[in-house]
């Protein structure tokens, strides 16, 4: 579970080692670094540009560092949640995630806070999505088999 930079580890966790997680939780994440730097606010695009490098040169290294070029290998339930006016990860970084797995009848959930931007600052919102988190997580995440709590 992470949201921002958390959630894009989130999704590559996911993705690269699939067998290792009961649940994610990938909060406001880019997953694909060619349409994140085509939808995201310019100022970013610029810190992203100088940080991948180009995008022709740097094909295969873009390609690799994307998680959607992966999600075909996920095996966790996900729970994406995002902002509707995000200029750092538009929300449409996690719908391409939840189309695919969709697709493919894995099981996901998605909820996107319209009147948000990059993370939730409306305590309504904080509320409702901690509240998601914790009955996603109940739900899909095993207890310890000692009974005990870690």
């Amino acid at each position: 579970m992470g949201g921002s930079y958390g959630g894009y580890m989130s999704m590559m966790a996911l993705t690269k080692a699939p067998e290792t997680w009961a649940a994610g939780v990938p909060i406001v994440p880019f997953v694909n670094w060619f349409t994140e730097v085509q939808n995201e606010d310019p100022l970013l695009r610029e810190y992203d540009l100088a940080t991948m490098g180009d995008p022709v040169k740097n094909k295969s290294l873009w390609e690799d560092r994307s998680p959607i070029n992966f999600v075909d290998r996920v095996q966790a339930p996900v729970l994406l949640l995002a902002g509707g006016n995000d200029p750092r990860c538009p929300k449409s970084e996690a719908q391409q995630v939840a189309d695919v797995i969709k697709k493919r009848g894995g099981t996901v959930e998605f909820k996107v806070y319209e009147n948000e931007g990059h993370g939730f600052a409306k305590v309504e919102n904080q509320i409702d999505a901690y509240s998601r988190v914790a009955a996603f997580l109940k739900k899909y995440v095993p207890a310890p088999p000692c009974g005990c709590m870690l």
